[in-house]
This record gives structure tokens, C-alpha cells and sequence, in this order.
């Protein structure tokens, strides 16, 4: 499996597809927050996430609302992914061999030393195949191909490492991303969870 050539994938697209990458992973990493919501709410994030297939929570008109709409989008998150019942973990580990911690985990943690991916600041406690870490650091993968100086040469080796962190790390989820959508009784996370599927997909077709 070849990742395509770097003549073909200018920085702008890497930069644009970096991007795409690290505002999943914060969706899946975290819950919404008002800071978020706002942002989503806001061009041209708002635009490209509406263009993606992304549902907007819906407008509110004062501080109160934004904070309802919050706390249910919390409640919606925790019913899908941390529980404490019924919920789906998104972990690689769990998916793939039905246990925490496992080869996936200590795959990841072998890559994001070569990658040197900064660890610090995502959620305390959280697993290293968590989906939204390995978004994100595929998300820094194309960050630095994006901003490459063209006087340390070829990064074809850079190129190389993204596409072996793909297939390692970024081919699994389809099950959990298909159970989620069915799942999922909010529009928001119904709409995000199938963002996530379709990015991959057109993400797979580039190589």
C-alpha cells in the first residue's frame, strides 16, 4: 500500500486534511464545550462541517440555552462512549481483540515516539488507541508534512510513516463507527460518527 506522492498532495491539501483529522479527534476526545460550540457555530468552521454532512446543535438565543444544549450534548456523548452501560469504547484494543491495553495500545505508544507526538495535552487517563488520539496523530503526521522546509529535502520518509500509521491504526473502526451511527439519539453525534466514517473512507481512496 503506497501513500500517494507528494507531487500529487500539495501542503494546502495536507494542511486542509490535517486539519479535518485534529477537529474529529477533539469531538471524540472530549466533550463539546462552550468555546466548541461556539466555534461550530461560527464560519467558516460552521460552513465546511455543515458542506462535510455535519448537523449543527441547534441555535440558542442566551448563556442559559448554550448550557442546556452543553449538558445534553455531554449526556449524549456519555451514553455512547464512557457509560457506565450499553456504551461503546472507542478503543482499537477493544474492537479488535475485545480487551483494554492490548497490542494496539503498545503499537501506539511505539509510534508516537517516532512521530514525537506531544502526549501532554489530551484528557488524563486516556488510552492510547483511543480513535480520537489516533486522529490526532495522523493530524500531526500531515501538520508536518504541510509545513515541510523545502531545504530539509525529500520527506518521503515522513509520507512513508503516515501511511504505515494508517494501516496500522486507522483501518478498524468500521464496526464501532456503524454501530455508533445506529445508536447515536442525538443529531449531532449521528451526524459526526458518520462524518468520521465518510472522512476514512476518502481517506482509504488516496491509497
Amino acid at each position: 500500500m503506497a501513500y500517494v506522492s507528494t507531487a500529487v498532495i500539495s501542503r494546502e491539501d495536507a494542511a486542509s486534511r490535517s486539519g479535518t483529522y485534529r477537529l474529529l479527534a477533539r469531538l471524540w476526545l472530549r466533550e463539546v464545550d462552550l468555546d466548541l460550540l461556539q466555534e461550530l457555530r461560527q464560519a467558516p468552521l460552521r460552513d465546511s462541517f455543515v458542506a462535510a454532512g455535519g448537523v449543527l446543535p441547534e441555535y440558542e438565543r442566551d448563556a442559559s440555552d448554550s448550557k442546556t444544549t452543553i449538558e445534553n450534548l455531554a449526556i449524549a456523548y456519555c451514553r455512547l462512549f464512557v457509560g457506565p452501560a450499553n456504551h461503546l469504547p472507542p478503543f482499537q484494543s477493544v474492537w479488535q481483540a475485545g480487551q483494554f491495553q492490548g497490542t494496539a495500545t503498545a503499537s501506539m505508544r511505539e509510534m508516537i515516539d517516532v512521530v514525537g507526538y506531544d502526549v501532554v495535552p489530551l484528557p488524563g487517563g486516556v488510552m492510547l488507541d483511543h480513535l480520537g488520539v489516533q486522529l490526532d496523530v495522523m493530524g500531526n503526521l500531515l501538520e508536518q508534512l504541510s509545513s515541510w522546509p523545502a531545504e530539509a529535502g525529500s520527506c518521503d520518509q515522513v509520507w512513508e510513516l503516515a501511511d504505515s500509521f494508517y494501516a496500522k491504526h486507522l483501518l478498524w473502526p468500521a464496526d464501532l463507527l456503524a454501530t455508533a451511527a445506529r445508536q447515536a439519539e442525538d443529531d449531532f453525534y449521528r451526524s459526526f460518527i458518520m462524518l468520521t466514517r465518510e472522512f476514512l473512507k476518502s481517506e482509504m481512496q488516496l491509497r
